[in-house]
């Protein structure tokens, strides 16, 4: 599969959409950020084995295989060798992952900005369901609109962004996640409530039970 390793933020060629159909003129990627050091877990949670034997970013990558053009998978430079075997994406070693969420979500949108949309998910959430993720992905359809899930009144994600807020995205450093742009941007954004709770379900640490996902 594909690799960008960017040295700088905005030093990533983007990845061209393949042409779009009448019935799909709107592209959209899917950013999946997995670059964390998740140290509350104890160890290498996006290794975690579930029950069906796939480690919990391989369960979280199917989730996301089908009605997205492209696949951007955010690592840290040092995953190479057991990232290798992870497919159906684009790898992306974010060479800031250590600095924060910031420089990870930044090395994504800029290897995702020749799309009309993204939409930023979290390598530790592979509950969602298939049919959340198409009711989101139609959501999206406008290059200045902000898609975000909500669960019970919790906001979750994936959240979707059109092509007019990567500027802003690329321009995050340190912590700073999506929620700054959000906050700057509160007449764009969308809700659309979701019976699907695994919008807002995620792994910080190692589960006392099985931890199935959807089939």
């Amino acid at each position: 599969m594909n690799q960008v390793r960017p040295g700088s933020r905005r030093g990533t060629d983007p990845i061209e959409p393949p042409p779009a159909t009448p019935e799909q003129a709107f592209t959209c990627a899917a950013v999946i950020l997995a670059a964390g050091f998740g140290r509350r877990f104890g160890s290498d949670k996006r290794q975690w084995r579930m029950p069906d034997g796939r480690t919990l970013l391989e369960s979280t990558l199917a989730r996301y295989q089908n009605g997205f053009e492209s696949i951007f998978l955010v690592l840290r430079p040092e995953d190479g060798d057991w990232a290798r075997g992870l497919g159906g994406c684009t790898k992306v070693f974010a060479a800031g992952a250590h600095l924060g969420m910031g420089h990870s979500l930044t090395a994504g949108i800029a290897a995702a900005r020749g799309f009309d949309g993204a939409f930023v998910a979290l390598g530790d959430m592979p509950w969602i369901e298939a049919s959340t993720l198409e009711t989101l992905r139609r959501g999206l359809n406008d290059r200045s609109a902000i898609v975000r899930p909500v669960h019970g009144g919790t906001p979750g994600h994936p959240v979707g962004f059109g092509q007019a807020h990567f500027d802003a995205l690329m321009n995050l450093s340190g912590d700073q996640g999506a929620k700054a742009v959000l906050d700057q941007n509160p007449q764009r954004v969308n809700t659309i409530e979701v019976a699907d709770a695994g919008v807002v379900r995620d792994l910080d640490t190692p589960p006392p039970a099985p931890a199935r996902c959807p089939p």
